[in-house]
């Protein structure tokens, strides 16, 4: 689901360092509620898939310039996103949480982050030897569901497709039968609405 490649000045972090960096941007840590406001609360069996799909490397490069001088000692970082299918979805909040994570291993000022979110056209990811497209992964993820730890807080919804638990101001609404449904993106949205007419539904 996510390909994250952060390129680093040569020489700035050792291998331990390098490797810790790596482990700030997991797809669990990326994700995941974990405290941060900015997101909605996953479930965790969705959480345990996406964290699956997702590899993050580390590039020391040789020769940088920037700003027409060698980036060699600065803090500086580019951060490449290949974010499936949503990356338009996610853009904001991997932006935030990208740069957070990386301020915070600085332990000192805000460095210089680019983070650049690109999004898979649909049809263009490939899993196990097969295109996926985004019905494809929403049913990976359907069935990766584990259920909420703990009831939903007041004034919010579970998203019944990936359970993520969602503010009722922000989540995408659909009524179907005199029932309403909340759902983090349009993605599950879409996704819920078919499974409902091919199950018969109105």
């Amino acid at each position: 689901m996510l390909f994250i490649e952060i390129v680093v000045p040569k020489g700035r972090f050792d291998m331990r360092r390098r490797q810790a960096l790596a482990e700030r941007l997991t797809g669990r840590r990326l994700l995941s509620a974990g405290g941060h406001d900015d997101i909605a609360a996953a479930d965790p069996g969705v959480i345990d898939l996406l964290d699956s799909l997702t590899d993050v490397v580390v590039r020391e490069e040789e020769v940088w310039v920037a700003g027409g001088r060698p980036a060699a000692g600065d803090a500086r970082y580019v951060v490449n996103v290949i974010a499936g299918m949503w990356g338009k979805e996610l853009s904001d909040h991997l932006v935030t949480r990208i740069t957070a994570e990386l301020t915070e291993a600085e332990q000192g000022p805000e460095p210089h982050v680019m983070v650049n979110v690109v999004t898979v056209p649909e049809g263009g990811y490939g899993l196990r030897g097969r295109v996926h497209r985004s019905p494809d992964l929403l049913r990976l993820i359907e069935q990766a569901k584990t259920g909420p730890r703990e009831p939903a807080p007041e004034g919010t919804v579970v998203d019944p497709v990936c359970g993520a638990t969602v503010p009722i101001g922000e989540a995408v609404m659909l009524e179907r039968d005199g029932r309403t449904y909340g759902f983090c993106c349009p993605h599950c949205r879409g996704h819920f609405a078919r499974s409902l007419q091919e199950a018969g539904t109105p």
